[in-house]
């Protein structure tokens, strides 16, 4: 409402104004008309009401003129700081929130209590209303005056103050030097694993962060992550075809079809952190040749080659005595008891190159040879049901246990022999 009348006051003030100067302007041209001798009686009657009437426009043009000017002028406050004047505001309030917003701002980063070091002054004035100060300006006049404080950039880590910085450009200089270690020309949306934030904050300048120093304390601290789009050649591995015939030995083995790789075109994008890959998505993938399978044939027939694994001889048992040295020497094996008759099982397959009673000792017993370095014993037994040369396989039925040879009772003695040497069965087998 007030600029609207502002508004129409200086319109019509400049109407009056241009009337006046039309009233002057005919003044002067009477006066030149009427000098001529015949008009002189009648000039000085005409010359006399153009001076009274430009007294009354004059009288009426003034007032309007200076009010509305007056109408324009706002009451406000000078602010002085050390003698220099600052500026004006309108309202007292906004510069104690001024001080107030940089006094709080700038404890906060020094960790205590802070006084602007500016003897303030006030005066009274007037002022057009676009003269004011806003309080970011006054801020910033107040800022300047102080000789010692400026708006800072402050870098936080996950909540946790880290340094500060002159500007907001040195902060972000200094964290594009931290993802410029990491990082090459090609990877897209670098960025930190942590939350990284850089606040504009009005503080004292002495707690600058060298830049050096900030720089050596925050790249360790900072992992830097970054995509990349990448296009690459990979080989298609093949596959291996086991094809089993029963009708060739076991130790048959031969390739019937040579296995070739393939290749394809690969567009993947590949997540890094510190520069690791830490994750790749595939975008695209083109198959330029396909894999061609290896093809193998093996025989099934057993020749009596062990698998390696062994199986507990008997299918019920009791577990009577460990492989450890007893009465003055060592027992080579493992006792299992069992009534007279039970069936005694091949532990792997394997070939007969003892069976026959010992006379003393093992009793009736079985060696089978496994080929691959292993050999088993099966002593104490009351009636062998293989002979020397027959192949068997694993889980086949040998022998019937008894109580033959050095024996206390039934039980079947079991060793297991690597290279000939009697080793611990509970390291190849589980006995319960």
């Amino acid at each position: 409402m007030r600029n609207l009348l502002s508004f129409f006051a200086g319109l019509f003030s400049g109407l009056l104004f241009a009337l006046v100067r039309a009233i002057l302007l005919l003044d002067r041209l009477i006066c030149w008309f009427w000098d001529l001798p015949c008009w002189a009686a009648l000039a000085r009657v005409c010359r006399a009401a153009a001076k009274r009437r430009a007294v009354c426009a004059a009288a009426v043009f003034l007032p309007v003129f200076f009010v509305p000017s007056a109408l324009l002028l706002h009451s406000g406050t000078l602010v002085l700081a050390n003698g220099r004047p600052l500026g004006l505001v309108e309202e007292a309030d906004t510069l104690s929130a001024a001080v107030a917003e940089i006094e709080q701002s700038a404890g906060a980063l020094a960790g205590g209590e802070y006084t602007l070091p500016v003897c303030i002054e006030t005066k009274p004035s007037y002022a057009l209303e676009d003269q004011f100060l806003t309080g970011d300006t006054l801020k910033a006049e107040l800022i300047d005056a102080s000789g010692e404080l400026d708006t800072l950039a402050v870098i936080s880590v996950d909540g946790e103050q880290a340094g500060v910085c002159r500007s907001a450009d040195e902060a972000q200089a200094l964290l594009d030097r931290v993802k410029a270690q990491y990082t090459t020309a090609t990877d897209e949306d670098a960025d930190f694993l942590q939350e990284v934030r850089v606040d504009n904050v009005v503080a004292q300048t002495s707690l600058v962060s060298d830049f050096g120093a900030l720089y050596s304390t925050l790249s360790p601290r900072l992992d830097v992550t970054a995509t990349r789009s990448v296009t690459y050649t990979e080989e298609i591995p093949y596959e291996t075809i086991t094809r089993e015939n029963d009708q060739l030995d076991q130790t048959y083995r031969a390739t019937v079809q040579e296995g070739c790789a393939g290749e394809a075109v690969v567009t993947a994008e590949i997540e890094t952190v510190d520069g690791q890959e830490h994750g790749r998505t595939i975008l695209a993938r083109t198959v330029l040749s396909d894999a061609r399978n290896e093809i193998v044939e093996v025989g099934t027939r057993n020749v009596g080659i062990g698998t390696g694994e062994f199986s507990v001889p008997l299918t019920s048992y009791t577990f009577t005595s460990a492989f450890k040295w007893r009465w003055g020497r060592l027992h080579g094996g493992v006792d299992l008891a069992v009534g007279e008759g039970t069936p005694v099982y091949a532990a792997d397959n394997g070939k007969v190159i003892v069976a026959e009673d010992s006379g003393n000792g093992y009793g009736n017993y079985i060696i089978l040879d496994h080929q691959n370095g292993f050999k088993t014993l099966y002593g104490h037994n009351s009636e062998l049901l293989v002979s020397v040369g027959d192949v068997v396989a694993k889980g086949d039925r040998i022998a019937l246990s008894g109580n033959t040879g050095n024996s206390t009772g039934p039980h079947l003695h079991f060793e297991i022999q690597v290279n000939d040497e009697k080793v611990d069965p509970q390291q190849y087998l589980t006995l319960s």
